[in-house]
């Protein structure tokens, strides 16, 4: 018969045999695991150090059956047996798994690998928000047509249980918008820059050296990320999402410590905002710098740290905060996931599908944007600048106009119907760098 790895509370792994016996009423649930990084050890550091109140709580007991891993030979911080570990894929394909849990990211060749294991009849506990954003809805089909269970609580925010509270909310709420902060790395940059008046690569360098940022730190810092993250949450709120290329994404990577100075003189604080919300034309979603006043509870969360804020028509609006990213937050996700399958039995999850998003020549209502300009043409006077935009019918609001001893000005204007044309004629006639961002005024 085939054999299985048990976690021992000492923290080795011995052999047992698998009896075959269903899931939901065995006393031994046997556990893959696809990757074996910072997540990977985190979770059996948590399946080690929570055993006892595991087997207490589910009346069962959790073994590793096997682990894939790029290279067997690298020592790793947590303890894992020599035997456990595996560079192919088959090997866990033909393991005698229930449960696989995937924590190695990205989605060639991992989309291959659960849809087998899915087809297989195991059940899959991921937290790989890129896999779900593009080939989510085709994997949610699949397990619904093999009856397993698909579960993802820390592919979204890491430690914060959104996605189980979202389930609860939606049996009597109805969720008008759900934002929030979903990159710990991005949140990170913008505080210490914010902070310490340090410009964006001194920030990036050192979030990079504490580990927050990978080498590569694009998908964080050009919102591709905190992206993926919102599309799984608009799934689960909407029933539908927008398809990736049709949402609204833009990074932190153009941001300098003049934008920040600004934004702070005026009494606001840029986040990376992510939101969903409905319009009479269809759901939006967005990933951008936003224009948060000082007051707004999204930004007060600071350093690595996300937050989640939901807007219910019962409720009203709540905010859920804490770490989210890193090995143990982003663990204790998946383990709690873990646990969840084995107390409640299979049932069809929602079909998640794709909608078009509405067309340019619908109507739009007025947003508010800070506009911030930068600039030394002797034609970009202030009085001048303002007299181009109050005739072309923009509102100002409010108005901050700094100059530095080299003679360049620099100025932040709140603004309501500014538009992409008023920008190009700033950028043309007057000389003048420009860079907006929208505004969030009080928690709606």
């Amino acid at each position: 018969m085939p054999k299985s790895l048990l976690l021992s509370e000492e923290g080795f792994f011995f052999f047992n045999n698998k009896d075959g016996v269903d899931i939901m009423s065995a006393d031994v649930i046997r556990v893959g695991l696809l990757g074996l990084g910072t997540v990977g050890g985190g979770v059996i550091k948590m399946i080690h150090s929570q055993q006892e109140k595991l087997s207490s709580r589910l009346g069962k007991r959790i073994e590793i059956v096997k682990a894939l891993v790029r290279n067997s030979e690298k020592e790793r911080d947590v303890h894992v047996d020599a035997s456990l570990l595996t560079t192919s894929f088959e090997d866990v394909l033909r393991s005698d798994v229930d449960i696989v849990v995937e924590v190695m990211g990205g989605v060639e060749p991992t989309y291959d690998y659960v849809r087998a294991l899915i087809e297989k009849g195991c059940h899959v506990v991921t937290a790989n928000k890129e896999l779900l954003a593009k080939r989510g809805t085709e994997l949610v089909e699949l397990a619904n047509q093999h009856q397993v269970h698909l579960a993802y609580e820390a592919s979204v925010a890491g430690g914060i249980p959104i996605l189980n509270v979202l389930r609860q909310f939606l049996r009597t709420n109805d969720i008008s918008g759900v934002r929030g902060i979903l990159n710990g790395t991005t949140n990170f940059i913008l505080t210490k820059m914010e902070a310490e008046q340090l410009s964006y690569q001194e920030v990036l360098k050192e979030a990079q050296e504490l580990g927050y940022a990978e080498a590569d730190p694009r998908s964080d810092v050009e919102g591709f990320d905190a992206m993926y993250k919102l599309y799984i949450l608009a799934q689960l709120v909407y029933g539908e999402s927008l398809p990736l290329s049709d949402v609204v994404r833009k990074g932190i990577s153009d941001l300098s410590a003049g934008h920040i100075r600004i934004a702070s003189e005026l009494g606001y604080r840029i986040k990376l905002i992510a939101q969903a919300y409905q319009t009479e034309q269809g759901i939006r979603l967005s990933v951008e710098p936003t224009m948060l006043p000082v007051t707004h509870p999204l930004a007060q969360i600071q350093d690595a740290f996300n937050a989640v804020q939901l807007s219910g028509n019962i409720v009203g609006d709540l905010l859920f905060t804490g770490r989210g990213a890193g090995e143990l937050p982003t663990a204790s996700a998946v383990v709690e996931d873990l646990a969840y399958l084995l107390t409640q039995p299979f049932t069809p999850h929602p079909a998640w599908k794709e909608i078009a998003a509405a067309t340019s020549e619908e109507s739009e209502e007025i947003q508010r944007t800070l506009c911030y300009l930068e600039g030394s043409c002797s034609s970009a006077t202030p009085d001048r600048v303002l007299h181009f935009l109050r005739t072309a019918g923009v509102t100002i609001s409010k108005l901050k106009v700094q100059f530095d001893l080299g003679g360049v000005l620099r100025a932040g204007l709140i603004t309501s119907g500014l538009t992409e044309d008023h920008a190009a004629v700033l950028g043309s006639d007057f000389g003048l760098t420009v860079r907006c961002f929208p505004v969030l005024e009080a928690a709606e």
